[in-house]
């Protein structure tokens, strides 16, 4: 596996005008793919398309953030249903208080 030499992220193989060529998963350098690297990155086992995981890595700040959007949103639904049950067992208090009197 090589790594970029301005970052040091990864760097991974694509084709681009036809040509293989090595580009970097963070800052999107991009250099030519040698014969040497070329074997480094040999495909040993090709899964079939059904059965792979689709999986999410951060690579971006906008995936990020989109996270961190998702993470709030849960704690917010959280809140939310906590509030709604104090509330709820402060109107069945009073309601059973009302019926003892």
């Amino acid at each position: 596996m090589k790594f970029c030499p301005k970052c040091g992220g990864v760097m991974i193989p694509t084709k681009k005008d036809g040509k293989e060529i090595l580009k970097c998963t963070k800052c999107g350098y991009e250099m030519e793919l040698t014969a040497k690297a070329k074997k480094e990155y040999s495909v040993k086992e090709q899964k079939d398309k059904n059965s792979r995981v689709l999986t999410t890595s951060l690579v971006s700040d906008k995936g990020e953030r989109k996270l961190e959007e998702e993470q709030l949103e849960q704690e917010r639904e959280e809140y939310y249903k906590e509030v709604g049950l104090e509330l709820l067992r402060e109107e069945l208090s009073e309601e059973s208080e009302s019926d003892e009197e």
